[in-house]
């Protein structure tokens, strides 16, 4: 896991970054999630922030949270301007402990996780804390690649069939949509 981390961190460091957040992706979430003043979001493996402030955009009171320092200080230099409507802390959303000591239970309206479940080690767990974090009603948001649209070498940054089959049971609702053909799935699951 340190190996793990500090490749994270070197990443963050560089100012590198994965897919950007474009504004027609914010836009088509605003569709499916329907915002109201006074709801607050959760964006878990914030990276860099651009889902965290675009969520602040969309009117969300927002915690991003990352476990990699270059992460969070990353986001705090970039979006100094979007307090206090965003603010960002450094946590490993996999220990389970912390997350339950840092987090409110049932004080999120919406969860989002963009380009990151596929990283967790358990990603059923996820789901379970995700689901304690949500109001009733909220909204779990996954992006992710899938596995299957991606070269033999790429295919673990993405979530495999039976992955996606476990990452959907059990939700009140729920619908997809692709961010573009052949690109990242956007999962939109009510409790």
């Amino acid at each position: 896991m340190a190996v793990e981390l500090e490749r994270w961190e070197e990443h963050f460091a560089n100012g590198w970054g994965f897919r950007p957040v474009a504004s027609e992706e914010m836009d088509r979430l605003a569709t499916y999630l329907n915002p109201r003043p006074g709801q607050w979001a959760l964006d878990v493996g914030c990276g860099l922030g651009g889902c965290a402030v675009g969520l602040a955009r969309l009117g969300y009171r927002t915690l991003a949270v990352d476990w990699a320092d270059a992460s969070v200080a990353a986001v705090r230099d970039r979006y100094m301007d979007a307090e206090p409507r965003l603010a960002v802390r450094r946590l490993d959303f996999e220990d389970e402990r912390a997350v339950r000591e840092l987090l409110p239970s049932a004080g999120f309206d919406v969860v989002t996780m963009r380009l990151v479940l596929a990283f967790m080690t358990d990603k059923a767990a996820a789901g379970r804390r995700v689901r304690s974090l949500l109001v009733p009603g909220g909204a779990w948001v996954v992006t992710t690649p899938l596995a299957e649209r991606l070269p033999e070498e790429r295919r673990y940054i993405g979530m495999t069939a039976q992955e996606v089959a476990e990452l959907i049971e059990g939700w009140q609702q729920g619908c997809w949509y692709d961010l573009e053909p052949d690109g990242p799935r956007c999962f939109v699951l009510r409790r």
